[in-house]
């Protein structure tokens, strides 16, 4: 009987240990797609005043202050100028490259939110809202007209 009644307690705690509730696992992300692919899809919903134009890397490059082995299948995609948007999607080499590159992404906004300042300060809120997401060694710079629908896509992969 003695037994019984140490036994108990110790029961009764396993009991409702097991009774709580359970967390259910984080939603998980949708795999990354290829630079073109998410900029393409980001292009198609519609959150730029204009159609951007892929840009050869090495002005890309120029205009981040990187260089190619930073990120070998990096993309960058411009407005005509008339506007601020842009992407870069930018999967790095390294860790190293990564913290280059996110430095670099805050440069590259800094910079253009002093030019719009003076050249086209309406295009400046753009600029301020602007998205820079990290998944893994991969880095999204966006700038949109529509940040709900920039949001919309991103979401789904960081």
């Amino acid at each position: 009987m003695k037994k019984l009644l140490l036994c108990l307690p110790v029961l009764l705690l396993l009991l409702l240990c097991a009774c709580g509730e359970k967390t259910p696992p984080a939603a998980s992300k949708a795999e990354l797609p290829a630079p073109e692919a998410l900029a393409a899809e980001l292009q198609a919903s519609g959150a730029f005043a204009e159609e951007l134009v892929l840009t050869e890397n090495d002005v890309g490059c120029f205009l981040y202050g990187l260089v190619e082995s930073d990120a070998p299948e990096m993309r960058y995609y411009f407005s005509s100028g008339a506007v601020a948007d842009e992407i870069a999607v930018l999967p790095c080499a390294d860790d190293a490259a990564l913290e280059k590159v996110t430095s670099e992404c805050a440069t590259r906004l800094d910079l253009q939110t002093q030019l719009f300042t003076v050249y086209k300060p309406e295009e400046v809120p753009k600029l301020e809202k602007a998205l820079v997401l990290q998944r893994d060694k991969t880095v999204v710079l966006c700038v949109a007209t529509d940040y709900e629908k920039a949001r919309e896509i991103l979401d789904k992969y960081f």
